[in-house]
């Protein structure tokens, strides 16, 4: 009798995994199944099988939304047998988390006497969640009425800006930025919009739709269509992010890290907001022995390393520190003084698989490329980090400091290492990722955007060489920096003159304007030190090339009209200094 009841309780779930219609996994050696055991609650076969109840709906496919009519009362998506989002810590739509650090006043010994997040938290209520060790959260409710209602109000008017190119601009942004930008779960977000736009949060919906509407030429209809009002559109995003940063999850982090890709919403202070909300969200923080499913654990290592990118190339855009440690072992080794422990990005951290991923469409990106591109992107923003940090941080660059003391000969021999890194990093790229490879047909190319970052990088770093010329510094030395820097500033001319279309027309980074124009102040710098007039005549002549380059690729693409305009309140117009040039000559 008592190994048919065992039987029976193997073939059912528990009465709390029933309820909760999720998943009941169990390991025989257990008395408890997974859940049960992971939120510690008394696991019982107490209940019978619940009714079933007649399904009414089906899931719709992308292009067949609800109409507003058919969602006008706000009800919140009922939870499936076996969800990911039962083991969810920050993609519950209606829960929000609170990293609570070691640092904290919060005792973990006191924490522990508060209510367990097993336990639903009640209206305006908290709930803790501890994952061993120092590791815990605060999981926080947003059953609220008013907040449901609101929340409803902003998706619907974001809905009715760009109705009915909506699921256009969806299938859009996953052709062209998904497979560069990996910071959304594709098969998620797709089938919570098949269900309803009203399942997304509002900023990230609307983040979704701006950057898709860059590439609407890319779409027949929606080039034929009128396209929607995209400061309206803006306007409306960035409200709603406001919004959602009062109750911050793992969307609000995303809808931030699209809408800062935006060309001209490049302000440093969202990003600090941005760096801030991945800190609450507990996104510096290993997750691989969290209790939380696979492709969440994916998904959190791509949004920290995303967002540390930010973080580093942030500093070239608006010239400000880091707000991320830089102590990470370029070799993916931990280190136990540091506030950034996230494991190294792989593979395996892309939950689709590639067949399903990449559907071949005309214009859209290889995915196979697009993630090995955004995984090289990493290995090449650690070591830009490092050399921003050695030569350019506040303390390297005083009077006095370590560049001061070292002085030309020791600036030389400290940027040798970090010459090398750059040079296997590029040597090390897949052919894929090389430059000349020939894109496939009708297909975008990842390749352009990773190859400015490596100009970018270098570009930094003799830049760095360059400022540390001094009348002391023995003539052949200053040759031979001179000589590299003209050798690196027209192999960055002819990257930009490499260019094809397929290139351009890809997904380009919020950086990418900054690292365009420093090609053009770096030839200014080289031409504002120049000793000769023919050096300083074609530092000029290759600076109105870049501007040639930039003109006849900047009709269709944002980024470079917003480089050509950097660059000329940068620099101006050195056509008349050239013409002053040529008369001084002997």
């Amino acid at each position: 009798m008592q190994g048919t009841k065992r039987r029976e309780r193997e073939n059912r779930p528990c009465d709390q995994c029933r309820e909760n219609r999720c998943r009941c996994d169990r390991d025989a050696a257990k008395k408890r199944c997974l859940s049960c055991e992971e939120q510690n609650r008394e696991c019982t076969f107490l209940r019978g099988p619940m009714p079933r109840k007649i399904k009414n709906d089906q899931t719709s496919p992308i292009g067949a939304q609800p109409s507003t009519s058919k969602l006008a009362s706000p009800v919140r998506p009922k939870g499936r047998a076996g969800s990911s989002l039962d083991k969810s810590l920050g993609l519950r739509l209606h829960l929000h988390s609170e990293y609570i650090g070691p640092s904290s006043y919060h005792e973990p010994s006191l924490l522990e006497l508060k209510p367990s997040a097993s336990h639903p938290p009640a209206k305006h209520d908290c709930r803790l969640r501890q994952f061993g060790g120092s590791t815990a959260f605060m999981i926080h409710t947003n059953e609220d009425s008013a907040f449901e209602v609101q929340r409803i109000a902003e998706l619907d008017r974001i809905e009715a800006t760009v109705q009915p190119l909506g699921p256009t601009l969806v299938k859009l942004y996953f052709h062209i930025v998904h497979p560069t930008f990996p910071v959304l779960q594709k098969d998620a977000f797709l089938a919570k919009y098949a269900r309803s736009y009203r399942e997304i949060s509002p900023p990230l919906l609307a983040a979704v739709y701006l950057l898709a509407l860059d590439w609407q030429l890319f779409d027949r209809a929606l080039s034929a269509s009128k396209i929607p009002d995209v400061a309206v559109l803006e306007n409306l995003a960035m409200r709603a992010m406001d919004d959602d940063l009062t109750r911050p999850k793992l969307s609000t982090l995303q809808a931030g890290l699209l809408l800062l890709q935006r060309v001209g919403r490049t302000k440093n202070t969202l990003l600090a907001q941005l760096v801030a909300l991945g800190h609450a969200l507990g996104i510096h923080v290993d997750c691989s022995d969290w209790a939380i499913s696979k492709s969440e654990k994916g998904l959190r290592r791509r949004l920290a390393w995303t967002l540390y990118m930010q973080d580093k190339w942030g500093v070239l855009v608006h010239g400000r520190p880091s707000l991320i440690p830089d102590r990470i072992a370029l070799n993916g080794d931990k280190s136990d003084d540091t506030d950034w422990d996230v494991r190294p990005c792989t593979m395996d951290d892309f939950p689709e698989t590639s067949t399903n991923a990449d559907d071949g469409s005309y214009g859209s990106v290889d995915v196979e490329i697009g993630r090995s591109s955004f995984l090289h992107s990493i290995e090449l923003t650690k070591i830009f980090s490092q050399i921003q940090y050695t030569f350019c941080s506040v303390g390297a660059t005083r009077k006095g400091g370590r560049l001061d003391r070292l002085g030309a000969i020791g600036i030389t021999g400290l940027a040798n290492p970090f010459a090398q890194q750059l040079r296997e990093w590029y040597i090390g790229l897949p052919d894929g990722l090389k430059l000349n490879t020939s894109s496939h047909v009708r297909r975008l190319s990842a390749s352009g955007a990773l190859h400015l970052s490596h100009m970018a990088a270098e570009l930094t770093l003799h830049r760095a060489l360059l400022r540390a010329l001094g009348p002391d510094t023995p003539p052949s030395l200053r040759f031979t920096i001179r000589a590299a820097s003209r050798a690196r500033l027209l192999s960055a001319l002819s990257l930009v003159e490499t260019l094809q279309p397929e290139h351009t027309q890809s997904f380009w980074g919020f950086a990418a304007s900054a690292q365009m124009a420093m090609i053009g102040s770096f030839a200014g710098l080289l031409w504002a030190t120049s000793v000769a007039g023919d050096e300083a005549i074609e530092y000029a002549n290759v600076l109105e090339r870049l501007r040639w380059a930039l003109q006849v690729r900047g009709s269709a693409v944002p980024f470079v009209r917003e480089a050509l305009r950097m660059i000329h309140e940068e620099i101006g117009d050195l056509g008349v200094f050239k013409d002053a040039t040529y008369t001084d000559l002997p």
